[in-house]
């Protein structure tokens, strides 16, 4: 048996083993959160701490850090994770840091040294906890925390430029919006620029946070954060000579790192090239790509002419930091903003640059409001707020448009095409017809159009202006043939007006789709045929609007190939299924069933379309064509059978079974039965329950023939008949129960069906079961089966108004029957019917009742009264009434029963009809005195009572 000792150090060792392995998911030595955070504060207390190394504790303080930063679903991941943490599990996410810094005060204790990730971690403890005190409004926040969480981050913030190291602090300077903190995190930011030529997205997102914040007020420290940022091109003078005839010069940066490069594609694609030529790298490698690297160059020199010299010109240093707002605006998609103009700048060759930037930003910011809502949002807008846009971008294209060619930074035709189809797309979107025209006349007298033909880089952008043209004439009203005349006056080019005539129509699909099937004609009329995917992407949108009127046509549309096809026919399913009538009628449906059929062997891929019209079929049911139905999946599987699983047999198995379709079900069950023999059983039991539940007897009584079904699910069948809420169908439910019941002997299930009949008032089909029990079942089947029956007998609502004698008479013939017919056994629960039957018909009167309930203490049952022994109860009589020798009811002699006489079910029912027969003769006394009796009986027996447990009252168990 080992110490206490070597325990501690065998866990030491094995969380060791852990806390340094590499092998994830190694189950062998895993520790939960709670278990190592025991077993520490456990080894601290004892004094064991000593036998871990720093290593150990810097790699807990690792561990402990990334589980409070994790979160359930999300894994914490920097460069300080602990790569345990993928192996611990979700319960653990929670904050830690109370023992981060328990460790660190143990480390320091010990003087061991403080490694990096322990400063780091130490930073985020301090930081949490700063965070916690703000929210409580705790002045400690401010005074003790974040200075502590800032000496850490003193230490640290020179070791690595990774943005896990800057952000989590950075971040914090900016929740009190303090002037001194705002100061300090321009300090900070400005210097990580300095040192690593370039800043991090995650800290630029940080950054422009802190600038759209500050909008209402001065922002501390602006002046260096644009000094540094002039430092970038103090240095690089070939900027402004860099574009030359549309190529750009090659320079120091082709020896340094590739940055990846995207061509934009619109207002916000030159936003973030211009944030990259600010923010990255100012030796990042030029583009190998043409159009990529002109719009490298155009980027790089609008920068450079803003920010490159530092001057204390307030005009200049309001267009500088308007720029910066500019971008702040984009990247947070924010729609507040407040700036100064680049007219104020005296500078022409700034004040241009200016200009652009505003120009390309405020474009951005636009369609950040509008772009995404498209033109059906903007129909919703006030009008005044469309003027206000409408105002706002004619003022930028004035501005635009005026910039001296001289002036402004080499911008080439493809950031001159991208800039004017953003402004077509928003007039467009904003219905300014004026706009839209002054536009496209600007493209045509610019030279937009002309491009090289051996140089097809030279024809870059001209698509989506084409786009963006076409679609502006048509949203702002100009007929179809009109505005596609003003394109083909613009280029001839049957590639790019194709791809215009093609967006346009796909865009008005999702908007009109009968206006873009209009177009489709207009153009073909035309000559520009649009490609087979846009008509089906029309036929397509008009299924999700509502219309099936034109399936036929695009089933039988020569242009379009099986898939296409089958993609339309697909769509129409779906909303068939979910819409059933009001989307298409039964009888199209079927129509289009036998397209169904033949796309389903024309397309590669047949399941999308298959599951798609399986769902149709269960609506087809539905419908009231069952029979259609199954004859459709019957074609279908006949083409698919592996395309199918069993659970759409099973489906629509149900769905015919609910609505009633008995044959259509049967039919079909057969045919699944032999393309699945495996799941034929199954089936069957599904077919034969729900027929027995929705009131299908012929059919349930016909598969209960079959040897297939066992008898627990004939149980069950009888069970689901109790509970049909129609009456009509659960008695035509119970003239088949005979056939569920079966031959073989089952004690519930008969007990079932004789309830069920009893239920319906069908005594004489519960005889006849119960004439078959008495030969299959065992006695006590039989007399509780009998009691079950007279039970029925004495509560069954009367047809006719019959007098009280007349049902006493009709259960003591019944009783007669079952005893002389049937060899009925009563017991004393019978006895109970038929004297509750006896009592509540008022036959008897208060001198008659206290004598009957004097002859039944002398047949032993109980009076209340102990014996002098103090064991059993005495049979003396309770009212002092002549003892008879015998109990006879209606010429029956009820019989004594040597049987134990149990409380709760014998004794108890039966005395409390007595006190209910009293209290309506009036006779109080004498119910009381039962109540009594009842009181006397239950006394030490309260536990027993509230355990349901049953006992002998003349305690012989």
């Amino acid at each position: 048996m080992g110490t206490p000792f070597d325990d501690a150090q065998h866990h030491i060792t094995r969380l060791q083993g852990f806390l340094h392995s590499h092998a994830l998911g190694d189950n062998s030595q895993r520790f939960t959160a709670r278990e190592i955070r025991h077993l520490y504060l456990l080894w601290k207390r004892e004094g064991r701490l000593r036998h871990l190394s720093s290593h150990d504790m810097s790699s807990l303080i690792r561990l402990f850090g990334s589980l409070s930063l994790s979160h359930h679903g999300n894994l914490y991941t920097s460069i300080y994770t602990h790569r345990r943490l993928p192996d611990m599990s979700q319960a653990s996410f929670d904050s830690h840091w109370d023992l981060v810094l328990g460790i660190y005060r143990d480390k320091r204790w010990f003087k061991y040294p403080l490694l990096t990730s322990d400063l780091y971690w130490l930073m985020r403890a301090r930081i949490a906890r700063f965070e916690e005190h703000i929210e409580s409004s705790n002045d400690n926040a401010i005074k003790v925390w974040l200075p502590a969480a800032k000496r850490c981050y003193d230490n640290i913030r020179n070791s690595s430029f990774h943005p896990d190291v800057h952000v989590p602090y950075l971040k914090a300077l900016l929740i009190t919006s303090l002037p001194e903190h705002i100061h300090e995190f321009i300090m900070h930011v400005t210097a990580i620029f300095a040192r690593s030529q370039g800043l991090h997205q995650s800290i630029r997102d940080v950054l422009f946070k802190s600038i759209l914040s500050a909008q209402d007020g001065p922002y501390p420290s602006r002046a260096d954060l644009l000094a540094t940022i002039a430092e970038r091109f103090a240095d690089d003078r070939a900027g402004e000579n860099s574009f030359h005839n549309g190529q750009p010069a090659r320079g120091r940066e082709d020896f340094d790192r590739d940055l990846p490069h995207s061509l934009p594609v619109n207002a916000r694609g030159l936003v973030t090239a211009l944030e990259r030529a600010v923010f990255h790298d100012k030796w990042m490698r030029t583009p190998r790509d043409a159009v990529a690297a002109q719009v490298h160059a155009w980027s790089s020199a609008a920068a450079r002419r803003v920010f490159s010299v530092a001057s204390d010109d307030k005009a200049l240093t309001d267009l500088r930091w308007n720029c910066l707002v500019l971008l702040a605006l984009i990247r947070t998609t924010s729609s507040q903003w407040r700036g100064h103009s680049a007219d104020a700048v005296r500078e022409p060759l700034r004040r241009a640059a200016g200009m652009e930037w505003q120009t390309v930003c405020v474009l951005a910011a636009i369609e950040n409001v509008l772009g995404e809502t498209h033109a059906q949002a903007c129909d919703s807008l006030a009008p005044e707020i469309v003027q206000g846009f409408s105002g706002v971008l004619r003022k930028l294209w004035h501005d635009w448009t005026s910039i001296p060619v001289s002036d402004g930074p080499p911008r080439p035709p493809y950031v001159s095409r991208i800039v004017c189809a953003s402004f077509l797309k928003l007039a467009g979107y904003l219905k300014d017809k004026s706009l839209v025209d002054a536009c496209r006349e600007y493209c045509v007298s610019a030279g937009l159009w002309l491009y090289q033909e051996f140089n097809p880089s030279s024809a870059a952008g001209l698509p989506a202006l084409a786009v963006e043209q076409l679609h502006a004439a048509l949203m702002s009203g100009t007929f179809f043939e009109r505005a596609l005349v003003d394109l083909v006056v613009c280029t001839t080019d049957m590639d790019i007006l194709r791809k215009a005539v093609d967006s346009a129509i796909l865009r008005q699909a999702r908007l009109d789709p009968e206006q873009a099937q209009e177009l489709v004609a207009w153009a073909s009329h035309r000559g520009i045929a649009p490609s087979s995917r846009v008509i089906a992407h029309v036929g397509i949108g008009l299924a999700r609007r509502g219309d099936s009127s034109y399936l036929e046509r695009y089933m039988a549309h020569p242009r379009l190939n099986p898939e296409e096809r089958a993609h339309v026919l697909v769509a129409h399913l779906r909303m068939y299924a979910s819409h059933g009538r009001q989307f298409m009628s039964p009888t199209a449906f079927m129509n289009a069933a036998h397209d169904a059929m033949l796309l389903s062997t024309q397309v590669a891929d047949p399941k999308v379309l298959c599951r798609a019209f399986w769902s149709s079929l269960l609506v087809l049911v539905k419908e009231g064509y069952g029979a259609r139905a199954v004859s459709l999946a019957k074609d279908l599987t006949a083409r698919h059978s592996s395309a199918f699983p069993t659970s759409n047999y099973t489906k629509l198995l149900l769905a015919l079974l609910r609505n009633r379709e008995v044959k259509a079900a049967h039919a079909l069950l057969a045919h699944c039965s032999a393309l699945h023999p495996d799941m034929a059983s199954a089936w069957k039991a599904i077919v034969f329950s729900q027929s027995a539940r929705d009131g299908a007897s012929r059919l349930a009584s016909t598969l209960a023939r079959s040897s297939g079904i066992g008898r627990s699910l004939r149980w069950q069948a009888v069970s689901l008949s109790r509970s049909v809420r129609d009456p009509k169908r659960t008695l035509f439910a119970s003239f088949r129960l005979s056939q569920l019941y079966g031959q073989a002997p089952n004690p519930v299930l008969a007990s079932r069906a004789v309830q069920l009949l009893i239920r319906l008032g069908r005594f004489h089909a519960a005889k006849k079961i119960y004439e078959r029990i008495c030969g299959q079942e065992s006695p006590e089947v039989r007399t509780s089966t009998g009691n079950m029956i007279l039970h029925g007998a004495a509560q069954r609502p009367a047809r006719s108004r019959l007098l009280p004698v007349q049902r006493v008479r009709t259960v003591l013939y019944l009783y007669k029957t079952l005893r002389e017919k049937y060899a009925f056994a009563p017991d004393r629960v019978s006895i109970n019917i038929l004297l509750k039957t006896l009592l509540l018909s008022k036959q008897l009167n208060a001198t008659q009742m206290r004598g009957l309930f004097d002859a039944l203490v002398g047949m032993g049952y109980p009076s209340g009264v102990r014996s002098a022994e103090g064991g059993a109860t005495t049979s003396a009589g309770v009212f002092g009434t002549s003892a008879v020798e015998r109990l006879v009811i209606g010429g029956l002699e009820i019989p004594s029963f040597p049987a134990p006489m149990m409380y709760m079910r014998h004794v108890r029912p039966l005395y409390k009809t007595f006190i209910k027969a009293f209290y309506v003769l009036g006779d109080v006394q004498a119910a009381r005195k039962i109540v009594g009796i009842l009181k006397a009986l239950e006394a030490g027996k309260v536990a027993r009572l509230a355990r349901g447990r049953d006992w002998d009252v003349h305690g012989r168990r």
